[in-house]
């Protein structure tokens, strides 16, 4: 299968995507690039369409005519060995980074979230069962699971070649439909029985889910590469279509007086399970996305993406130093006008990695390559240490006077739907974060909370600020099957959260008249 120009712009493209929301979501950001880089067609988002590539692409590369089944094993090995070399540069990067900065520059470390707090406590099984691949810290799971597909790959195409393909598909499926049966606990029994301060994170994506992309994919590589694959009709392309723009159209909003909700819409399209909405959704833009390529083989090519695309191993490996790398920088200015400019700038470093990549593959002088990339990676860090040595600047105690109220005004940012309520509560030291507050419940308009409220005095104190949007209308922060909130939220000091927020995390010392912005988390 010769290269398909439109694939890589495709490819390029996700990258591009998964490298700006990496970015944003590690530094605790937000910005108008979300609007174009989260999920912007419907239920679905750049992993699960680079995935899918992965398998079209490798189905399509390793079921030659002229490779026999041992040839073929041997070729797919290869390319998972060197998957996973890449994967494990990465990872000890990462990890030499999180090292330093927990001994040279400890407010660093804080903004690279949990990823790697079993490296402290138990750091031999952290390496050992990383290297393992068991162990998946966050932003490190795609190529693992790139990997493990990997590994399946020769028998599913053993088996396409001996005539199963629809039988390996229909144990795809079932396979699929149990994953949310099939838990990690028994295998986080076992790890803690030999390593009992070490608590695995088997990773967001569940592989027996995602795994249903990578094998469709190839089945539709190794069909295409037989000659086999007749899948245009006008009245599927109609249907796809319809479809596809209904879903759209309910993913921004235009169904809410029908009660369709981005929280109704994703207990259908679960992100982590692959929920069947989102595989519909996925399908729907794949097979139009096909009928493009097919009448209009240059209607999606765009050179700059391609060349992205075409070094896509390199450059996501690239990309998942990056985001660790920035996050301390990138965290320290979340909230500045000029926070996007600079997610801009550090992604636009993924075509510094394409081009050094090309210059080794023509076998030209890479020196001055090799230095550029050198001095950007080096440009990144210094960044980091200088916002990390501001930030660790040491705090002044605020001397608090319990005697004395002051005004409180409090302005939303981020809002996503505009016809349901905003709820503020306000909590102090003494009360659940989880339960009602002792100090202010309250009800309120998106564009009251917009314009800001501002609140009768309060009594001097340290105190905590939650706002969710109520968009079903229950006064609770709704959560879905997974446990993630599916309704936007926010939380005083505007944390990055790996998880509920501690008091501490969010608390704030009211001793004079102030404003509070707070910008909201939309994660449905």
């Amino acid at each position: 299968m010769n290269r398909i120009p439109a694939l890589d712009s495709i490819r390029g493209l996700l990258l591009v995507l998964m490298t700006i929301n990496h970015l944003i979501w590690i530094s605790g950001g937000r910005s108008v690039l979300q609007y174009f880089s989260l999920q912007p067609l419907g239920q679905f988002g750049a992993a699960e369409g680079f995935v899918f590539i992965s398998g079209l692409l490798a189905g399509a590369v390793y079921c030659r005519s002229e490779y026999s089944n041992r040839e073929t094993t041997q070729k797919v090995l290869n390319r998972a060995f060197t998957i996973y070399k890449y994967h494990i540069a990465s990872l000890f990067i990462v990890m030499l980074w999180f090292s330093l900065c927990i001994f040279a520059f400890p407010s660093a470390a804080t903004s690279l979230g949990s990823s790697f707090n079993n490296l402290l406590e138990a750091p031999i099984a952290t390496i050992a069962l990383s290297a393992l691949l068991i162990n998946k810290p966050d932003f490190l799971e795609i190529l693992p699971l790139y990997i493990m597909f990997m590994l399946i790959l020769p028998l599913v195409l053993v088996a396409f070649r001996k005539g199963y393909l629809w039988l390996v598909l229909a144990g795809s499926v079932v396979v699929w439909a149990f994953s949310g049966s099939i838990t990690s606990s028994a295998l986080s029994a076992l790890l803690t029985s030999v390593a009992p301060n070490f608590k695995a994170q088997f990773g967001y994506f569940d592989p027996f889910a995602w795994q249903l992309l990578f094998v469709s994919g190839a089945a539709l590589g190794f069909k295409q590469r037989q000659g086999t694959l007749n899948w245009h009709h006008p009245i599927i392309t109609g249907i796809a279509g319809l479809f596809a723009i209904g879903m759209f159209a309910a993913h921004h909003g235009a169904f809410l007086s029908w009660g369709i909700h981005q929280g109704v819409l994703y207990n259908l399209a679960d992100k982590p399970e692959l929920g069947w909405l989102r595989l519909l959704n996925l399908a729907a833009w794949i097979y139009l996305i096909a009928v493009v390529i097919r009448t209009a083989p240059n209607a999606l090519v765009f050179k700059p993406l391609g060349y992205v695309g075409q070094y896509s191993l390199q450059v996501f490996t690239w990309q998942t130093v990056l985001i660790f790398a920035c996050a301390p920088f990138l965290n320290s200015v979340r909230l500045s006008p000029y926070y996007t400019a600079l997610v801009l700038a550090c992604t636009a470093t993924l075509w510094v990695v394409a081009w050094w990549q090309d210059s080794r593959n023509k076998a030209s002088n890479t020196l001055p390559k090799t230095a550029l990339l050198a001095s950007t990676f080096a440009l990144i860090l210094t960044a980091s240490f200088v916002s990390t040595r501001q930030d660790a600047s040491p705090a002044i105690t605020e001397v608090l006077d319990v005697n004395q109220s002051y005004p409180l005004t409090v302005t939303v940012k981020d809002i996503k739907e505009d016809d349901a309520d905003m709820i503020l509560l306000i909590y102090t030291d003494a009360d659940d974060l989880t339960g009602a507050p002792s100090e202010h419940f309250g009800t309120y308009t998106t564009e009251q909370m917009r314009n800001g409220v501002t609140l009768a005095p309060i009594q001097s104190g340290d105190y905590a600020i939650l706002v969710f949007q109520d968009l079903d209308k229950n006064m609770m922060l709704s959560l879905n099957a997974s446990g993630f909130p599916s309704e936007g939220f926010g939380f005083s000091n505007n944390p990055i959260l790996q998880g509920p927020p501690t008091f501490d995390m969010i608390k704030f010392s009211h001793n004079k008249t102030q404003a509070k912005t707070i910008h909201m988390v939309n994660m449905y």
